[in-house]
């Protein structure tokens, strides 16, 4: 039976579609208020980090005289810059996994604290760092052979991060299990990013294209900057709530429906509320 057929093992394509359309506007919220979190908390580390760079800078040039184009300022200032970075890197990817945790926790009507499941350690951050690594490097590889052979990987390989948070999986098994999820799926899978990009790309070209002209001085500019940033908001926001919905569409129809279902009352479940 090829993959375009009506199976019961199928992804119904409109159906998960419509569904994640639904989930998103319930995760909206939470979600917003997340990405605000996570841009405080990189502007507010960026500029402790500014001080001591830019103190060891001012030290390296008028301490010792060195030259701020030379090997050796860069090779004083480097270990500290590559720390920030790590760090920067580090607070990002933390951030990325809660945004599944509180997609996945929407969809199943719990609230989560923001707090909670930002210090909650799993996954560990080097193994979701590496197995993101490999999805995006055999992506890209495929792509260079063939744009059709990336595609693929990419539809393959893509649920692999989230077989790592939600089911505590190791790289190799996260790879494996993203593999055995979507087979006999993936081009339905292709169906539904395309028809998510026919639901975002128009709006976006129309508050995107008047800004790439010389009229920033237009009245229009401020309200097109404005309406493009909501539409790169909303559709990021789509996004993750699109994932986690075919994560877990996938799951059901491969493993049951319980196999979606929260095994135990989460203990970082708030009963009501707003997410802290």
């Amino acid at each position: 039976m090829t993959d375009i057929s009506f199976a019961p093992s199928k992804l119904p394509v409109f159906a998960t579609f419509k569904k994640a359309i639904r989930l998103s506007l319930k995760a909206a919220g939470p979600l917003v208020l997340l990405g605000l979190l996570f841009l405080g908390v990189i502007v507010a580390g960026l500029v402790a980090m500014a001080i001591p760079i830019g103190g060891l800078g001012f030290a390296l040039q008028r301490g010792l005289g060195l030259d701020p184009e030379s090997l050796s300022f860069g090779l004083f200032m480097a270990p500290l810059i590559l720390v920030a970075l790590g760090v920067v890197i580090a607070v990002a990817l933390r951030f990325t996994i809660a945004q599944y945790k509180l997609a996945d926790a929407s969809a199943d009507g719990r609230t989560l604290k923001f707090m909670d499941i930002l210090r909650d350690p799993r996954p560990s951050l080097v193994s979701y760092l590496l197995v993101s690594l490999v999805v995006g490097i055999l992506t890209f590889l495929g792509t260079i052979l063939f744009i059709i052979p990336g595609i693929m990987i990419a539809m393959a390989l893509g649920l692999a991060p989230l077989a790592m948070i939600f089911e505590g999986k190791d790289v190799g098994e996260s790879l494996q299990r993203s593999r055995d999820l979507t087979r006999n799926n993936r081009w339905r899978l292709l169906g539904l990013y395309i028809l998510s990009a026919l639901l975002f790309i128009p709006a976006s070209l129309l508050t995107s294209l008047p800004l790439e002209s010389d009229a920033e001085f237009s009245p229009l500019f401020g309200p097109l900057l404005i309406l493009n940033l909501v539409v790169s908001i909303l559709q990021s926001i789509f996004m993750v709530v699109l994932t986690v919905t075919i994560y877990r569409e996938l799951r059901a129809l491969k493993d049951g429906a319980a196999a979606i279902a929260p095994l135990a009352p989460d203990p970082q479940t708030k009963d009501d509320g707003i997410p802290a």
